[in-house]
């Protein structure tokens, strides 16, 4: 069943040889084609082929093997054969020679396999056997489909312990492989929305409007991770089209908030020139942690308690101001369609009339800015309700559905 499955083995081939040796006869007893990339800087192995050596791994990533061995830094090795192990990845990628990647290994290893499949683009499997794995990883993974298995031993030689969960990582990427299109559905197209607990009932009610269309709809929660991987998503030209019904972290980057997505949010659906529905959707707030971790320079402003750990600060006259002009300019440089939708009745659930972020006037300076900015072409469709209402979601859809039929 697995026969011409092409997976590609990583790791330090030098120190590891015997345990990396187990895994791929173990990959091979299961009929699958296995390509190896050593990352190890101290030599290689003869126990099983090395098609990628740690000669052009090293040159790959920007450097020479010599000067890294000469250099005796682990740091700097370990960032330069990652980085190589990425770009050989992405070439193989470029060829359609990658249906799974399998890593393992301790600290060093773990990191340059993780650094690696970085590569890898979402649905193609990816499976790291670590002693980190019961670590915080989160910085190291991202946003990528990475499975994480415990090695429970060091990976330092076979043993009764190691010789099991190596053959059931085998198992499992080869499942993985075997699992892949086996549940595809006909859809009328896949389109990314991000949400948020005060634009919930909207997304909601967007996503079955959508769906009764037969469109595929993927959420995406607006605290910052979740954003960031609907953008790399929408890099990857995984989406037919985007409504951002939240684009709040762009105020948590703006203030220091723990939700920001960093400077790339909104940016990825322009470049890739696909139909795009942009709403301010809760620039009205920033998020904090518990109130004692709200930066001194905002313990006078408006705070609210969401939770017991998160605190939200209502933004001001200022922050909107910029707010507006930061996400025109984003989408000015829009390759394709794209319009803008206000919720002139509040930009969140807290926002709505006789909510405590209820602020028309200072909602006014963000919609002003954002008029200003827009290039003429970009239309802005205003809505009176507000944005967390079954009104503003139909107006929002219809809209998204509007762009998608002129470019059809």
């Amino acid at each position: 069943m697995n026969t011409g499955s092409m997976i590609i083995m990583i790791g330090c081939f030098d120190t590891k040889a015997e345990d990396f040796g187990y895994l791929f006869n173990c990959l091979k007893d299961k009929n699958v084609d296995v390509l190896t990339l050593n990352t190890g800087v101290l030599g290689t192995t003869d126990q099983f082929p090395v098609d990628f050596e740690s000669d052009v791994v090293a040159k790959a990533g920007g450097s020479q093997l010599s000067m890294l061995r000469k250099g005796n830094d682990r740091g700097k090795a370990l960032e330069i054969m990652g980085r190589g192990a990425a770009r050989i990845l992405g070439d193989l990628l470029s060829k359609n020679k990658v249906d799974a990647v399998i890593g393992m290994g301790g600290g060093g290893g773990t990191y340059m396999a993780l650094a690696a499949m970085q590569a890898v683009p979402f649905g193609i499997p990816k499976l790291c056997l670590s002693t980190l794995a019961t670590k915080d990883l989160s910085e190291k993974i991202g946003n990528k489909d990475i499975v994480l298995m415990p090695s429970i031993v060091d990976v330092a030689g076979l043993n009764a312990i190691s010789r099991v969960l190596i053959r059931q990582a085998a198992g499992a990427l080869v499942g993985m492989v075997d699992t892949l299109d086996s549940d595809e559905r006909e859809s009328a197209g896949s389109i990314a929305m991000s949400v948020f607990g005060n634009t919930n009932l909207c997304a909601e009610s967007c996503s079955q409007l959508l769906k009764e269309k037969e469109y595929d709809v993927l959420a995406f929660h607006a605290v910052g991770s979740g954003g960031k991987t609907m953008e790399a998503l929408i890099s990857e030209g995984f989406f037919d089209a985007v409504l951002d019904l939240t684009t709040t972290e762009l105020a948590d980057h703006l203030c220091g908030g723990i939700c920001s997505a960093g400077p790339d949010r909104l940016t990825a659906a322009p470049k890739m020139g696909i139909p795009q529905i942009v709403v301010p959707g809760c620039l009205d707030m920033v998020n904090f942690g518990v109130l004692e971790s709200v930066p001194e320079k905002y313990k006078d402003r408006q705070l609210y308690s969401w939770a017991p750990d998160v605190t939200l600060m209502r933004t001001n006259a200022s922050e909107n101001e910029q707010l507006g002009k930061i996400l025109a300019d984003k989408i000015n440089a829009s390759k394709g369609k794209v319009s803008v939708v206000l919720p002139l009745g509040g930009l969140s659930k807290i926002g709505a009339k006789g909510e405590v972020f209820y602020d028309p006037e200072i909602d006014g300076v963000l919609f002003d800015a954002i008029r200003n900015h827009i290039k003429s072409d970009i239309d802005i469709i205003e809505v009176d309700d507000n944005i967390n209402t079954v009104a503003f979601a139909k107006n929002a859809v219809n809209a998204l559905l509007d762009l998608m039929e002129k470019v059809s």
